[in-house]
């Protein structure tokens, strides 16, 4: 069994642009669409997680190549969006599309409850502060998903601080500026993952937190 786990902060205080001509993505991919004790917010965050899974290709011409003139050096306007300064500009970016030009498409992720309440018990505890992957009371993100069910092959967890949108949620977490070995990027994409769990919430430092768990094979407890 393989555990990973990585956290990103972002600081972006305004919800991203809506595209006016959205393609049409298979309604197949919204395995999230029906489940009961979710948000809106966490549904759409596995939908754009399953279409890049499903074409990592389009993804990259769809949404990441048009973001190339938002950069100005190192510092980043996404529309709609006051400017971010990054670490490496958009050079992650241009890594970013290379790679998943190359990358295969994989298996779509299917939500485990049990996945979803470990997520949750992340947010809740960082409601009133603190950043990262243990709670107060000294509990990993395997410990988590454990309370709620049995997880095998592989497990790990990535976090967003400060985003409204999904696709952003989504997009930061691919590019991963200034992290040098890509966790995030890879946890997306990671072959062997199956199940997944998302939960948001409010945060004092950077009004919304989304906490998503990923499973290579999951069982809820009954």
């Amino acid at each position: 069994m393989r555990i990973i786990f990585f956290f990103l902060i972002l600081t972006i205080t305004k919800p991203a642009f809506v595209q006016a001509d959205e393609p049409v993505w298979p309604e197949a991919l919204q395995t999230a669409k029906n489940t009961a004790r979710m948000n809106d917010l966490e549904r759409e965050v596995i939908f754009e997680l399953n279409k890049v899974r499903s074409n990592p290709k389009r993804y990259a011409e769809l949404y990441l190549e048009p973001l190339y003139s938002a950069y100005n050096g190192k510092i980043y306007t996404y529309p709609g969006q006051e400017p971010t300064l990054t670490k490496e500009g958009n050079g992650a970016l241009m890594e970013c599309i290379m790679a998943l030009r190359k990358t295969p498409s994989m298996p779509v992720l299917e939500p485990a409850e049990g996945l979803n309440k470990s997520a949750r018990i992340l947010v809740k505890d960082q409601q009133f502060g603190g950043i990262g992957h243990i709670t107060r009371n000294g509990s990993t993100p395997q410990k988590r998903m454990e309370m709620y069910g049995e997880w095998d092959i592989a497990s790990a967890e990535d976090l967003a601080y400060g985003n409204y949108d999904a696709r952003q949620i989504v997009i930061a977490l691919l590019i991963d500026d200034g992290v040098p070995d890509r966790a995030h990027r890879h946890n997306i994409l990671n072959p062997k993952f199956h199940f997944v769990g998302v939960a948001t919430g409010k945060h004092p430092s950077y009004k919304i937190m989304c906490a998503i768990d990923y499973a290579g094979a999951y069982k809820n407890k009954e």
